[in-house]
């Protein structure tokens, strides 16, 4: 049986080349344009569908369903965060695993290493430790 990963998809412009980022967390840049995190501390809008170049048309999932490019392992049912370890290497998903990490979904398919594609359900939240 085949899996559907669909959701509701926004269209943007790409503020700077996204060519090597499908399925990647992106950040808004501006009223109308989208980038990479710039830093840990960047909200991701949602998971890009597709590979724009600089000024392209960027096609990025904000709600539902959508596969995910992993910096790990990623087990099904952990909690996933951006991930930002510096300008070349953002946007990943990462186990949210610390008090007051932003949440933006939920695993739904494992990645079994750095950049397997895994799946989540795009969601919101902050971690509690509580």
């Amino acid at each position: 049986m085949a899996i559907d990963y669909s959701g509701l998809d926004v269209t943007m412009v790409a503020a700077e080349s996204l060519a090597a980022m499908q399925y990647r967390y992106v950040v808004q840049a501006s009223d109308t344009t989208v980038r990479m995190a710039n830093a840990t501390t960047d909200i991701p809008l949602g998971i890009l569908q597709n590979a724009p170049e600089n000024g392209g048309t960027a096609v990025v999932r904000v709600t539902g369903t959508s596969k995910l490019v992993m910096n790990a392992a990623v087990t099904v049912g952990t909690f996933v965060k951006c991930e930002y370890v510096g300008a070349s290497d953002n946007g990943k998903g990462d186990a949210a695993d610390t008090d007051k990490d932003v949440i933006s979904g939920l695993c739904i398919k494992a990645s079994g290493a750095e950049d397997d594609v895994g799946a989540v359900i795009l969601t919101k939240g902050t971690l509690s430790a509580t």
